[in-house]
């Protein structure tokens, strides 16, 4: 521990708040059962009166009211309470990224065992992060320290790209059925490192590194019970390909799309940060003039960017299409093999239940909504999917059909 900071109301003048706030700080940090022990409890009040306790067996005066946590939570972009130069222990993962400079650092909670069961990687952040335990002692690292830390971490399992809206949320949720299975979905801190990876020009082996560290920090094994850890990544992700192939060249992945048209009408309806002009660094996407172009045709030329870089870099190996139409037989049937497991009676089962629900939305039932959307499509998505999907589409379809009687024939 290279710093200390609290961040409740009590005066930064007086020593004896300091000194007691120092010896607890340094003795639960060295503790895991102790971590484990305040980062169950969700209510304030409950937790400060069990951390005075802990303190008093162990000869520390704790004031209650110096540990009192204020209404505010975890503020992104303020100095963190404790600045680490290692990584924090198995309980613990990176929940957001903090850009202080041109290189991320990252900001950790303690999430425990508990499985990762929500829809999004966020909303588990959101749950957890607010305890009291994790707004006293998030801990932040560098990049730096963060790859310095990785270990010879298994590979995931899978990684999951996507063209949006295509059915890539209810993926992760089937493959997080099994609980043994980890799925991290659309994990911030991961964003953050692509991001950086492919905008700062660090070398290869530098990109590579980073992208391997930030996996392994997310994919730990907290309950000592996992087998598989997979990842839905952001849709963007695969303009990044050839870099999750050169940093694990031995997962494979699937890039699970829909007729565009469809995701075209999804995003007019409630648009995605990449299909908005403005909203991802140009480095990532490289369209010109996209703020001055109108909004279904920026959109339809992402989709058709990402597209493309499926198809350039097929050769790369690994990879395995699946259309929305597929779904979500194809999860069971297709992924789940590719990705290394054949599902038993109880895992087929309890995939199948999840897809009778709303990925998103997991209270309620699922409603497909693909004639809707071809109902919905105006002249003007329709006019961008002629101009820049359409071909992008049938040479996915293409793609598709023949390597599926590629693997028939091989079998």
């Amino acid at each position: 521990m290279t710093t200390m900071h609290h961040g409740y109301d009590t005066s930064a003048s007086d020593p004896h708040a300091q000194a007691g706030l120092a010896a607890f700080a340094a003795l639960v940090l060295a503790d895991e059962a102790l971590q484990a022990r305040l980062g169950a409890i969700e209510q304030p009040d409950a937790y400060v009166a069990d951390a005075v306790a802990i303190a008093a067996a162990h000869g520390i005066v704790l004031d209650m009211e110096a540990i009192r946590p204020d209404r505010l939570g975890i503020s992104r972009g303020t100095p963190s309470p404790v600045t680490l130069d290692r990584w924090p222990p198995c309980g613990w993962l990176p929940a957001r990224a903090v850009q202080t400079g041109v290189i991320p650092v990252f900001d950790w909670a303690w999430f425990g065992p508990q499985q990762l069961d929500m829809p999004f990687y966020e909303e588990a952040v959101q749950r957890f992060a607010p305890r009291p335990f994790n707004r006293m002692f998030r801990a932040r690292t560098s990049l730096a320290t963060l790859m310095a830390g990785a270990d010879a971490a298994p590979a995931p399992a899978g990684f999951v790209h996507h063209m949006s809206r295509c059915g890539s949320t209810l993926i992760a949720q089937m493959l997080g059925a099994d609980p043994h299975h980890v799925v991290l979905s659309e994990p911030e801190p991961l964003d953050a490192v692509v991001r950086w990876a492919m905008t700062s020009g660090a070398p290869l082996d530098e990109q590579v590194a980073a992208l391997r560290a930030i996996v392994a920090a997310l994919g730990r094994d907290r309950s000592g019970r996992t087998q598989r850890v997979f990842f839905k990544l952001d849709s963007w992700h695969v303009l990044a390909l050839p870099l999750f192939r050169a940093a694990f060249p031995e997962t494979p992945w699937v890039f699970a799309y829909r007729n565009p048209v469809e995701v075209l009408v999804s995003q007019r309806r409630q648009r995605g940060i990449h299909t908005v002009a403005g909203m991802l660094p140009v480095g990532l996407l490289d369209i010109p003039d996209a703020e001055n172009m109108a909004a279904d045709r920026y959109a339809a030329l992402v989709l058709k960017r990402m597209g493309e870089a499926v198809l350039e870099h097929w050769h790369l190996g690994g990879g395995l299409l699946v259309d929305y139409t597929e779904m979500p037989g194809a999860i069971v049937d297709r992924i789940a093999p590719h990705f290394g497991f054949v599902p038993d009676p109880g895992q087929r089962a309890a995939m199948t239940a999840i897809a009778l629900r709303s990925a998103k939305a997991p209270g309620l039932r699922f409603v497909a909504d693909s004639a809707t959307k071809r109902r919905d499509v105006t002249p003007e998505i329709d006019a961008a999917a002629r101009e820049f999907t359409d071909s992008i589409h049938a040479r996915l379809e293409t793609l598709r059909h023949d390597t599926a009687i590629l693997s028939e024939q091989a079998s």
